[in-house]
């Protein structure tokens, strides 16, 4: 059991080594560095959709030198950025936890819809009826969900992950000033 869990740290490792993590920006730049090392986390996962569990596997403990550093370049970004050494780590972990959170959640939903056979387009056009049946009688939901008919998935899909992103990034930047 050892050697799989071991193979299995070694084949993760190697996908984190597609990852490009930016050089060190100064305090003004340290968002921008995070966002793209973000996205390009939240693609790497999109790309190895089998990676999604063992990145969320509690136990796991990444250390092979692609996701050293990785994990590395961006605490170097959060230290950049005016975070206190102590917090470093913590906003690290935030971050992870939305980007992994977020990808391994998009992941299962396109696994679904590869097993189906159709597009992802397809798919939502063909539950869209029964999801717009079930939102009958909670009109927020149903209001909402229409206003994004016209959008590609792939599109709603970009603008919700960045705007959590956003959102996880502005309530550490709050912390810049605490």
């Amino acid at each position: 059991m050892d050697e799989l869990i071991e193979l299995i740290e070694l084949v993760v490792d190697d996908v984190y080594g597609e990852l490009d993590v930016p050089s060190v920006a100064g305090r003004d730049q340290w968002r921008a560095t995070v966002v793209s090392t973000a996205a390009d986390l939240r693609a790497m996962v999109l790309r190895h959709p089998w990676i999604a569990p063992e990145l969320s596997q509690v136990g796991l403990v990444h250390i092979g030198p692609n996701a050293l550093r990785t994990a590395s370049g961006l605490l170097a970004r959060f230290e950049a950025a005016g975070f206190p050494p102590d917090e470093t780590e913590r906003a690290l972990g935030t971050l992870m936890a939305y980007v992994v959170g977020i990808a391994t959640s998009e992941a299962a939903y396109l696994s679904l819809i590869a097993r189906s056979g159709r597009t992802e387009q397809e798919w939502v056009a063909e539950v869209r009826p029964a999801f717009d049946e079930a939102a009958r009688t909670h009109p927020p939901l149903r209001e909402a969900s229409s206003a994004r008919q016209d959008a590609h998935p792939r599109q709603i899909r970009d603008a919700d992950f960045a705007y959590g992103l956003e959102r996880v990034l502005d309530g550490l930047a709050a912390r810049l000033g605490a």
